[in-house]
């Protein structure tokens, strides 16, 4: 069984922060996201701790974002 690392599960975060860059996503459809990134990029299933991880890094990134902005 593969596991991902550390910079592939913050790659996967980052896929789903592009995508909440061009249009608002819901948290599901923001796993999918991670979730293919993961598949199309690394060629590994993630578990969901993973895709649930890069999805809070993701939004944890949006935040600080918005804050830097204000």
């Amino acid at each position: 069984m593969n596991h991902l690392t550390e910079d592939q599960i913050m790659g996967m975060a980052g896929a789903v922060l592009s995508a909440h860059e061009v249009t608002p996503l819901s948290h599901a459809r923001k796993c999918e996201v991670a979730m293919e990134h993961a598949v199309d990029e690394y060629g590994i299933s993630p578990r969901v701790t993973a895709v649930l991880l890069a999805v809070k890094l993701s939004n944890l990134g949006w935040a600080n974002a918005v804050s830097e902005t204000k």
